[in-house]
């Protein structure tokens, strides 16, 4: 038996719904990991408990310990900006400027200073996880801008219960049974309250001595929004503002403590002094009372006197209320961006922008300032004579040399073009101009492209006979055409764009969030938040419940709670008008990947169940604002919300899979209304498809198609496909619904399966034919791509093998992912359900791993490696892998895992999908990785919402609003499980094989229950 094996057979003898709590007493004991055992370890049954010697973390359990050690929980509104509460209590992530900010850890934090007690103060938090002490940026310099040197609880036990998270803090000085609760409001179907601005954490103090318990608490903060902006006085706590700001923006802290006492301005002095004072205060007990002051202040504090008589128990909550209403933030092409060179020249990084970097001087040309990549134009220069061989300049940007370039034009003819690298740092380019020595010529710098990397940079034009000028330090004999130092161009012109421009439409430039169009200032947001916080509380305190009351694998439930988390992260965005825009994910202090990509969102089954008014605006977006009238969508919305430019390819896995979300969501709303406005433009949509993909009308996808790795597959392949029949699928159920012919898409559905089974299927699983000769596209070296080109070395790969990025005879995760979109979408899966089924199985046999130690992955390495466990994107286990797979072949995603995990379920494989999901949760256990934060290329990386459509998966339950039936098709037999609907949220399930629905909040008109097809009387309370 191999390692692999035996480790699987070890997870699966844990049972379903153990974790590693379970397991006996003493498991454990000399297990210690160091990296040398690593090898040897795999040789054990006990490889899971390598490095876990303390117990390890049951799923949907408590954390403690170092299972602590990254937890990261966010609080905040949806679209409205987060900070987190992290497993030992502390406060990190602070993002509300509209933009992630992953390291932004505030210095803030609340303490208790019991009075007669011996050490009886200290910081409400659990113990500083070790890895901040030692690594993280300004540590070899002490990390004076922390509080870790402060006294601290010995121990926390960590307990989500999303929204909401608990931590019980142990200390034996302290007196009093303490526990810190961090929530904000989520209430499945009411977006707005679900996407406020604000969030509580509650501290819990409950005193089971004999004796009253007299203690002070404290919570205090400096400006961690602006050191140079002000701290104003709110009602029972501080806000702090940023620099020049006005008084109705900032963040607030407040206690819903009357006899509350402020400190408005610490100690000033150099040092540590008011940090030291501070402590001082807290320590004895003491209630500090200071008035705002003019200018900036070292920070604030909220003091609070609490008494608590034996068996009593206080709470004092602390709310964090925020409102910062301006951003730089755009994102995509922006039809009406403006032009593309400034008055004057930029001064260097733009808004939203990396660092730019290389230029010399202070100035230099850069057409992504102020706007983005959306603005367009042309900059030439005076003419000039060639007296020097050499032109020297630096460039950097965009690498298209027809779209962002700098051009040479002699004698009208474009002689010379340089582009950038995709990349913010300018770099030396010379040009050898001896061919051309006495002409006259002009210089342009080019911009006319709206695309990512659709901007150019360029500096420090210098004609000479050096080809080694050192630009920043010229000689005598050189010629400076330009550096562009000045307030203007010095006699370059702007000239007008040649190519036609669509009209322009008015709209802001940036993004502005949702709630500033709901709230005038912050306080009248706080007005509403003290308001409805009970009610917001107990709607909230609803959901939790019912989504917990449930007999589901406890894997499950931990995995979709955990992803339910990234509604609240900088990934998803609200804009002023309501509707949702979001990015991939979040890099560290940028979104990363933006547009709500179809390809990525289509894997994301949360918001369309919890809030489908809100899913519904990305289908409005999709289908009216993103498309034009041959069909062409684009898959990346700008942000603002606007109108684009289309210049490059669909893809075809987003297209098509909008395609079946139109028919999900029009099922989920009941509004037949909505599916009519939007029908005509799903057909335009789908023909467009048929038309560019499958131009012979032979029922699968031929021509090459940009799809979610951001390449093109070349030749027919089981996953795109299989989502071509599952558009045309949905598309002729809409139709006939609509009385609308539909009989051509019914040929191609035929033919497409036919093809499918006889001829992608292996025996065993879908494959893809490699095929890119006889093609409408021109060969892969002259055909669009995205950062595809061919090397002289690509080049023979190519004659031998094909193009570049091809999966062929693999094994992909994701090989039929165009069927279970079928499926949580409510529609019938038109293959043949043994081949789906035999697919699923190979992908379970051949590409989960139990360990990546031996695994090659040249990629992306962090999201799974080393003695990680996982799904790998792709597997050759019959031989054929090519020299250049597609793009991440090699790597593991969490979005990936749970799809393959939930089509499983529903083919009644559920202990395989089971076993996907142990592997992926084990990696996010708080030990190295934070449990609320599956990433892929970014933070709360949107693909990890497939998670939810695992209660579908394993219980079959699904709510049909157009007919007003529930559907149960349970793989689990009896159970109790969450659901939620356009109208209200509750539990269902089976119990003695009889269906039974609980609506907790609103209500859900259901005329029908039809177990496994069959109809049953039902219990509805």
């Amino acid at each position: 038996m191999n390692d692999n094996n035996n480790r699987r057979s070890f997870l699966k003898k844990l049972g379903a719904g153990a974790g590693l709590s379970a397991m006996p007493a003493g498991l454990f004991a000399g297990m210690q990991y160091t990296p040398g055992q690593a090898k040897a370890n795999r040789a054990s049954s006990y490889l899971i408990a390598d490095r876990r010697n303390e117990g390890g973390h049951s799923f949907n359990g408590q954390y403690t310990g170092s299972y602590l050690n990254h937890i990261a929980f966010p609080i905040g509104g949806i679209g409205a900006g987060m900070f987190c509460m992290e497993g030992t209590g502390a406060i990190s992530h602070l993002s509300v400027n509209n933009r992630p900010e992953m390291y932004n850890e505030p210095y803030a934090f609340a303490a208790v200073s019991v009075k007669g007690v011996s050490n009886g103060a200290k910081v409400l938090e659990a113990p500083v996880p070790g890895w901040k002490l030692f690594g993280p940026a300004g540590s070899g310099n002490g990390s004076g801008n922390r509080s870790y040197g402060l006294p601290r609880f010995e121990s926390g036990n960590f307990l989500p219960r999303f929204p909401f998270a608990t931590l019980e803090l142990g200390d034996n000085d302290i007196p009093l049974q303490v526990k810190v609760v961090g929530w904000s409001p989520f209430i499945p179907g009411d977006e707005d309250n679900s996407s406020l601005p604000g969030g509580v954490m509650e501290y819990h103090f409950k005193n089971n001595s004999g004796k009253k318990v007299e203690a002070v608490f404290s919570y205090n903060a400096r400006n961690f929004i602006d050191e140079n902006g002000q701290i104003l006085e709110e009602k029972n706590g501080f806000r702090v503002t940023k620099a020049n700001s006005k008084k109705e923006s900032g963040f607030s802290i407040f206690v819903d403590q009357d006899n509350a006492v402020v400190d408005y301005c610490w100690f000033r002095g150099g040092w540590f002094d008011p940090q030291t004072i501070l402590w001082k205060q807290i320590r004895n007990g003491e209630l500090v009372s200071n008035p705002p002051v003019e200018g900036s202040a070292p920070g604030a504090s909220i003091f609070v006197p609490i008494s608590v008589l034996p068996g009593e128990e206080k709470v004092i909550s602390v709310n964090f209320n925020w409102y910062l209403p301006n951003s730089k933030l755009s994102a995509g092409a922006l039809l009406n961006a403006g032009p593309a060179f400034r008055e004057s020249p930029s001064r260097g990084t733009a808004p939203n922008q990396m660092e730019v970097s290389g230029f010399a001087g202070k100035r230099l040309v850069n057409t992504f300032d102020p706007k983005g990549d959306g603005q367009t134009g042309i900059l030439q220069s005076p003419v000039l004579k060639i007296s020097k061989r050499y032109l020297k300049f630096l460039i950097g940007g965009g690498s298209n040399p027809e779209t962002t370039a700098v051009k040479l034009i002699v004698d009208d003819k474009v002689v010379e073009v340089a582009t950038g690298l995709q990349s913010e740092r300018l770099l030396e380019k010379t040009w050898d101009l001896e061919a051309f020595a006495g002409k006259e010529a002009t210089i342009q710098i080019v911009d006319q492209d709206t695309y990512p990397w659709g901007h150019i940079l360029a500096d420090q034009f210098v004609l000479t006979d050096n080809p080694n000028e050192n630009l920043s330090n010229l000689s005598d004999d050189a010629i400076l055409v330009a550096d562009f130092e000045n307030d203007n161009y010095n006699g370059w012109k702007k000239i007008q764009d040649s190519q036609e421009s669509p009209e322009l439409e008015e709209t802001e430039p940036f993004y502005k969030p949702w709630y500033t169009s709901r709230f005038k200032s912050l306080d009248e947001f706080i007005v509403y938040w003290k308001t409805h916080i009970k009610d917001l509380k107990k709607k909230s305190e609803l959901f939790r419940d019912a989504f917990y009351n449930t007999t589901l694998p406890v894997e499950v439930v931990e995995a979709v709670a955990a992803n339910l988390t990234i509604l609240k992260s900088p990934t998803v965005l609200r804009q002023y008008d309501g509707r949702l825009w979001g990015w991939e994910g979040c890099s560290d202090n940028a979104g990363c990947c933006h547009g709500s990509c179809t390809h990525v969102w289509n894997y994301a089954q949360t918001i369309p169940h919890l809030f489908p008014n809100l899913e519904r605006t990305f289908r409005e977006t999709e289908f009216e604002v993103n498309q034009n009238e041959e069909g062409h969508q684009v898959f990346r919305s700008n942000l603002p919300i606007t109108t684009t430019i289309h210049n490059f390819h669909s893809a075809a896995d987003g297209q098509l899979g909008g395609i079946m979300k139109i028919y999900r969501d029009w099922r989920i709303s009941g509004d037949s209304s909505w599916l009519k406005k939007l029908y005509p433009k799903v057909k335009q949509s789908l023909d467009y498809c048929i038309e560019t993909w499958d131009p012979k009308h032979q029922g699968f996808l031929e021509e090459p198609h940009h799809n979610t790795y951001d390449i093109e597959f070349w030749g027919p392949d089981g996953m795109c496909t299989s989502f071509y029949i599952g558009a045309l699928t949905a598309f002729i159920e809409m139709s006939k619904a609509l009385e609308k012919p539909c009989e051509r898409y019914e040929t191609l559905v035929a033919s497409g399966k036919n093809y499918m089974e006889t001829e992608l299927f292996d025996g065993e699983y879908f494959i893809q034919k490699i095929k890119w000769t006889g093609l409408v596209a021109p060969n892969p070296v002259e055909a669009q791509s995205f950062n595809t080109k061919y090397s002289a070395e690509a080049l023979e790969i190519l004659k031998k093998e094909g193009p570049k990025y091809q999966y062929g005879k693999g094994c992909l995760s994701d090989g039929i992912l165009g069927m279970w979109m079928a499926s949580v979408c409510g529609l019938k899966e038109a293959l043949d359900n043994e081949k789906v089924t035999s697919h699923l199985n190979s992908i379970h046999k051949y590409n989960l791993k139990d360990t990546l130690i031996d695994h090659d992955n040249p990629q992306r390495p962090t999201y799974a490696c080393g003695e990680d466990g996982g799904l790998l994107l792709c597997t050759w286990p019959k031989g054929g892998k090519l020299s250049l797979p597609f793009v991440y072949s090699n790597e593991v995603w969490t979005g990936i895992e749970y799809q393959v995990a939930s089509h499983l379920m529903f083919k009644g494989e559920v202990q395989k999908g089971l076993d996907v999901v142990r592997e992926c949760r084990l990696r996010y256990d708080g030990f190295i990785r934070n449990p609320f934060d599956e990433y892929e290329c970014g933070h709360w990386y949107a693909r990890a919402m497939s998670s939810y459509g695992m209660l579908e998966g394993l219980t079959g339950v699904r709510y049909d609003a157009v007919d007003r039936a529930l559907h149960i098709d349970s793989k689990i037999g009896d159970f109790t499980s969450f659901i939620s609907t356009q109208t209200g949220f509750g539990n269902v399930g089976l119990k003695g094989g009889q269906p039974f629905v609980k609506c907790y909040f609103g209500e859900i008109d259901i005329q029908k229950v039809l177990v496994s097809g069959v109809e049953k009387k039902f219990l509805k309370s």
